[in-house]
C-alpha cells in the first residue's frame, strides 16, 4: 500500500498525490499534485489520461487542502501509479501512455 492516493475533489477534479492528513488542522497536505484530465480523441478510440501539475505557478510542490473539499480517496492503479512515479522521479525513463481499451459501446 503506497502514500500516493487518487483524490476527487468537490471541484469535480481527480487528484493524484502523495497524501498527508492533517488531523489537528482539518487539512490534507498534497505532494507533488497532478490533475488527472481523461481524454478521448473520438468516438470508440481509447481514452488515454494525461497528468498535468495542480498548481503549475505555485513556487513550492505541496498544497493543503480542506478535508470538506476531498469528495473521496482511492488507491490508483497500477498503471496510473508507475506514470505518476515517472512524472515525480529525478530519474528519467521511457514515457508510457496510458489508455482504457474497454470502452462502453454507444
Amino acid at each position: 500500500m503506497s502514500d500516493v492516493k487518487i483524490l476527487r475533489l468537490s471541484t469535480g477534479e481527480d487528484v493524484i498525490a502523495k497524501v498527508i492528513h492533517n488531523l489537528e488542522s482539518n487539512t490534507v497536505t498534497l505532494k507533488q499534485p497532478f490533475v488527472i484530465i481523461p481524454h478521448q480523441q473520438g468516438p470508440g478510440k481509447p481514452v488515454q489520461l494525461m497528468m498535468t501539475l495542480y498548481s503549475p505557478y505555485s513556487k513550492d510542490n505541496t498544497v493543503d487542502i480542506k478535508e470538506a473539499n476531498v469528495i473521496s480517496i482511492v488507491e490508483p492503479k497500477e498503471e496510473i501509479l508507475s506514470s505518476y512515479q515517472q512524472n515525480t522521479s529525478s530519474i528519467l525513463t521511457q514515457p508510457g501512455l496510458i489508455t482504457e481499451s474497454k470502452l462502453p459501446k454507444i
